[in-house]
């Protein structure tokens, strides 16, 4: 069972990094799923570092410096993330059928990266 604790936070940090790898290489993946349409170079590029870099540079982190406190602030980040797409469905009619993807993957990540407190 402490296995099982010490694996699931690097598992959050391989799923930031899994998501900003996609970002980085791939954004257009990532910003079609959220209807974001990149008119642009100049877009482009801010996906791929918002979505690609800076996923991909905390989740390296995390599992590079391996520190509780780490893995406290990358599961903290995600939980903002998850809350804030409730707040979205609450204040922009977002609907809970488009929602529910995006929060398992959050909220997910925000468990995993959670679980190094247990």
């Amino acid at each position: 069972m402490d296995m099982l604790m010490e694996w699931l936070p690097r598992l959050g940090a391989l799923l930031t990094m899994a998501i900003g790898l996609a970002g980085l290489f791939k954004p257009t993946l990532i910003t079609d799923g959220c209807d974001i349409e990149l008119k642009s170079s100049k877009g482009l590029s801010e996906a791929r570092a918002i979505f690609g870099g800076m996923m991909l540079g905390v989740g390296l982190t995390a599992l590079v410096l391996g520190d509780p406190n780490v893995y406290l602030a990358l599961g903290l980040g995600w939980t903002g993330a998850t809350a804030a797409r409730f707040l979205s469905m609450a204040l922009d009619g977002s609907t809970m059928k488009e929602s529910i993807p995006p929060i398992v993957i959050d909220g997910t990540a925000a468990l995993l990266a959670l679980s190094s407190q247990l």
